[in-house]
């Protein structure tokens, strides 16, 4: 696997601070993404016992459901990303790790930056849907029943988006400070 190892510095101290810090900031994004799952869980529960035995279901549930879902993809992207766990098919990156560790760093960092380029046409277009949303208030819900704006969510992803960006690009940074200042390719056993 092709990845900044865990726990271990670049050896570039105020490279390692500042990826120490977001790492920090996106594990704070990503708690916030869990609790919205156990809110999520609680939600459903009292409405289906809300159905169930009062014949009275929470209005919005699920509008509020797919805004926090969209909410917690978001929270939790960057940190997936940082710390190595994103998926992806890396079989490629492999065998070409298997002839030069060296290219495969390179090959890894330039997939890691194409991630940058497209997280950033993500937010370009996002951006204005935000301000949108928050300048004409939009709602989502039925009149009457139930209305809730839709610009926090926009918000969480806009954010969300953003800190993926950093991520790619700081991990495209560490591993071509980890391919080209060792002698070992990032990710090998030592």
């Amino acid at each position: 696997m092709s990845m900044i190892p865990e726990n271990e510095s670049t050896g570039q101290r105020s490279f390692d601070l500042v990826l120490g810090f977001f790492d920090r900031v996106t594990a704070a994004m990503s708690v916030a993404g869990t609790v919205a799952i156990l809110f999520i869980m609680v939600l459903i529960t009292a409405d289906v016992v809300g159905r169930a035995f009062f014949g009275m279901p929470i209005p919005g549930v699920p509008e509020i459901v797919s805004m926090l879902i969209l909410s917690i993809v978001f929270l939790q992207i960057a940190n997936t990303l940082l710390r190595g766990k994103l998926t992806r098919a890396d079989g490629f990156l492999m065998l070409v790790r298997a002839r030069s560790p060296r290219a495969a760093g390179i090959l890894d960092a330039i997939m890691h930056l194409a991630g940058v380029g497209l997280v950033g046409v993500l937010i370009y277009a996002f951006y204005p849907l935000f301000v949108r949303s928050y300048g004409r208030d939009e709602m989502i819900g039925t009149v009457g029943q139930f209305l809730a704006p839709i610009w926090p969510t926009y918000l969480v992803v806009l954010v969300g988006s953003i800190a993926l960006c950093i991520a790619f690009a700081l991990r495209a940074i560490g591993i071509l400070l980890a391919t080209f200042g060792e002698s070992r390719a990032p990710g090998d056993q030592q």
